[in-house]
């Protein structure tokens, strides 16, 4: 089914959601069923997703959901990754800064296209598309001057494949206090994101949260038809938007303190891994259903009786 004829959208986080990564190649043992090894990631570790989650989220799509993938990495870590992801009628990278959809023309191996009208709404803010190749301290808007100052300031920052947000990581000889002011002295225009020790800025107006929101207007779906696979921190922003969020694996102490919290917006997984990303799925499936069930009987009800 088309994304302009869904009746619901699945959003989908990628790491720690659909993929899931390994610290000892001896963990494979304990994983159940056929999976796909991603390639080996920088740092050593080792992602897996499973045939399983493919052929379940291709179910949801079948039924008459949309899938959109929508992840805070870079857009090449993202590119990189589509031959394992499941197929989609969206993806968004950069926490939300970039959004591509499927082309139809079919011309290419990976043939997608971009969404420029939602550049061209975050272009006050991180500038133009066509300047993309430009070096980051080169970049015009907001988000660039904001770099600009942070890298004065000796910040060691990263715009390796950024175009519409950048990284600020790790750095010798600051603390934790100066990295929090840092984080509470941006402009009012950018929003940011901790994710894996590191901190995202990125365009207010963007996030996960924005991009799906502009996604739902798109598509013609309302938030309550939406739902949520995810497990970090950067993810709870759009958890409460949607009408319900589902946990293959959870990421952070803050997501856990959100679960405890609101324990009717949140479904957690009781299995590790792949295993936990293929129960969610299912448990996204049967929500669906759910509504569907709702809206007829709702439909039922409302309609005027014949014998009257």
């Amino acid at each position: 089914m088309s994304s302009a004829s869904s009746r619901n959208i699945c959003f989908s986080d990628i790491d720690g959601t659909l993929v899931h990564y390994l610290d000892d190649p001896a963990q494979l043992q304990e994983v159940v069923g056929d999976i796909l090894m991603l390639p080996q990631s920088s740092t050593g570790r080792l992602g897996i997703i499973s045939q399983a989650s493919l052929a379940k989220a291709a179910q949801l799509r079948k039924a008459g959901a949309a899938l959109v993938i929508i992840s805070g990495a870079r857009t090449s870590t993202v590119l990189q990754r589509l031959p394992y992801l499941p197929a989609a009628d969206a993806i968004i990278a950069e926490n939300g800064g970039r959004i591509w959809y499927p082309d139809p023309s079919g011309l290419t191996m990976c043939p997608l296209q971009e969404d420029l009208q939602w550049r061209q709404q975050l272009a006050d803010v991180a500038g133009p598309p066509d300047q993309d190749a430009l070096p980051p301290l080169d970049r015009k808007g907001a988000l660039w001057d904001w770099y600009r100052q942070l890298y004065r300031e000796g910040w060691n920052l990263d715009a390796n494949s950024y175009s519409t947000a950048f990284r600020l990581t790790k750095t010798p000889n600051k603390s934790e206090e100066q990295l929090a002011a840092a984080v509470a002295a941006r402009p009012a225009c950018l929003a940011s994101s901790t994710n894996l020790g590191v901190v995202d800025f990125y365009p207010k107006a963007s996030g996960k949260e924005g991009a799906a929101a502009y996604l739902m207007q798109k598509f013609g779906v309302p938030a309550g038809r939406c739902a949520l696979l995810c497990d970090d921190d950067n993810d709870l922003e759009l958890a409460a938007i949607v009408g319900k969020a589902f946990l293959p694996s959870i990421g952070a102490p803050s997501v856990e303190a959100a679960v405890a919290a609101h324990p009717d917006r949140f479904v957690v997984a009781d299995v590790k891994w792949t295993g936990g990303t293929e129960q969610m799925l299912d448990a996204v499936q049967q929500h669906f259903q759910q509504l569907e069930q709702q809206q007829l009987a709702g439909a039922v009800e409302a309609a005027p009786n014949q014998c009257s």
